[in-house]
């Protein structure tokens, strides 16, 4: 009887550990399975990921800064990071599946600017069916999102802990709670990126439960 316990015990235990997964990006290298960096310059060094913007790739993937993406199906996860943005025009964070399922945008839409007044402000979008040119998705209340000034020059931790169609979300003091039926959806991709200026990266870690 004890034997058939302990066997139950370990099959319980191996099917936790497949539903459930960490990954860990410590930036130690340029190549890593999982991780891809594209569309700029990225540096990997003092376990840190950096990039500053180059205005013509800019202009050659149609407005489109530099990114980083993690390709990784899931469903409930806790995703944390700290992320050091220097004179960014905005930030841009993303959940992907059929098309873009969730997205967080801090910008900066003042007439200081170095690359002038971000025309995408500062918002919480969430597409609750598959995105597409009519379906925009929808913006979702967060009072008090930082924006990027708020963060200029600080190295800043930002967390999401998505639970069915609930997030948790921080971003160094500011915490939010969101529900929206796009949080329940299927997912494969994380994505961070940016416009203009520059953006360090580092402690990149996700915990994933399908």
């Amino acid at each position: 009887m004890k034997t058939i316990r302990l066997i139950l015990t370990a099959l319980l235990l191996n099917t936790a550990a497949i539903r459930a997964g960490e990954f860990v990006d410590d930036f130690a290298r340029a190549n890593l399975a999982g991780r891809l960096a594209e569309r700029g310059e990225w540096k990997f060094k003092n376990h840190t990921a950096s990039c500053v913007a180059d205005p013509e790739l800019y202009k050659k993937f149609k407005n489109h800064g530099p990114i980083l993406k993690w390709p990784r199906e899931f469903n409930d996860a806790v995703i944390g990071f700290e992320m050091k943005a220097s004179d960014c025009q905005r930030v841009v964070f993303t959940f992907n599946g059929d098309g873009h399922i969730f997205r967080v945008t801090l910008a900066d839409e003042t007439p200081q600017s170095k690359s002038g007044p971000s025309k995408v402000p500062t918002r919480l979008i969430g597409w609750a069916t598959q995105s597409s040119k009519e379906n925009k998705g929808d913006t979702l209340a967060a009072k008090g999102l930082p924006d990027v000034p708020a963060i200029n020059g600080k190295w800043m931790p930002m967390k999401l802990t998505v639970t069915s169609d609930q997030a948790d979300l921080v971003i160094g003091d500011f915490k939010t709670t969101i529900r929206h039926p796009s949080l329940a959806r299927d997912k494969n991709m994380v994505m961070l990126t940016f416009a203009h200026g520059a953006l360090a990266v580092r402690n990149f870690r996700m915990t994933t439960q399908h």
